[in-house]
């Protein structure tokens, strides 16, 4: 358990939402929240559920995703350390938007729904820090419905690439090498397209000496021509 308090201040400490809180205030949630450790896959919580607790990634990834009755799946991001993930259930007393399960293991902290509220709203900086963070995520969201309604699917890809290597990018000699282990089928599932046409176009990329893929891992070689090939329709 210190083990895991011990790393959930460190994130917390070096994120820009949580710069806002008082020691005293983080020290509660700290001591306050409840430690959980999933497997890969495990499931954090699914669409509809009623929630009591907001989630502050501490540890390893999760996936957030929508999943239709026929079992169509779409990836709608993936939460590193310092995330939060049920944060608009919280804040407006409604159900679950999405499903959340650990990419590969993962260790989270839930902190009491009731405390997190109180917190936010005692002061005015916090209460700013989680507006500007929602509001961060509303324009992701509203970039990612224009890019499906505009962009052509090798742009899509680009994109996406572009935005992995931005969050997950580790530089190497020959590129940059994207940490996140991510199968086609789920880049699929993120871009809302089939694993062929997907595989066509990410096929095209390597052809032409702009990514080179590996098992569920992919290296950008040249981040400039991904970035031409987005920019070419901004």
């Amino acid at each position: 358990m210190e083990s895991k308090r011990f790393l959930a201040r460190n994130v917390m400490l070096r994120t820009p939402w949580f710069a806002s809180f008082d020691s005293d205030t983080l020290e509660r949630f700290l001591n306050e929240g409840r430690y959980v450790s999933l497997d890969r896959g495990e499931v954090l919580c699914r669409q509809g559920d009623v929630v009591s607790t907001v989630c502050v990634v501490i540890d390893g990834t999760l996936d957030v995703s929508f999943t239709t009755a026929q079992g169509k799946r779409h990836i709608v991001t993936h939460l590193e350390p310092g995330q939060l993930m049920n944060l608009i259930p919280v804040m407006d007393g409604q159900r679950a938007i999405h499903n959340a399960y650990a990419h590969d293991s993962a260790i989270a902290l839930l902190v009491p729904d009731a405390l997190f509220r109180v917190a936010v709203n005692a002061q005015p900086g916090p209460s700013a820090a989680m507006m500007r963070l929602l509001c961060m995520r509303s324009r992701l969201l509203y970039e990612s419905v224009s890019d499906s309604a505009l962009l052509s699917l090798r742009e899509r890809c680009a994109r996406l690439l572009l935005s992995l290597m931005s969050s997950y990018g580790l530089p190497r000699e020959f590129g940059v090498a994207i940490s996140l282990k991510l199968s086609q089928d789920e880049l699929a599932d993120m871009l809302g397209r089939t694993r062929q046409s997907v595989n066509k176009e990410l096929k095209l990329l390597e052809r032409e000496g702009i990514i080179e893929m590996t098992y569920s891992h992919f290296i950008v070689r040249d981040p400039q021509a991904l970035s031409e090939i987005v920019e070419s329709v901004l």
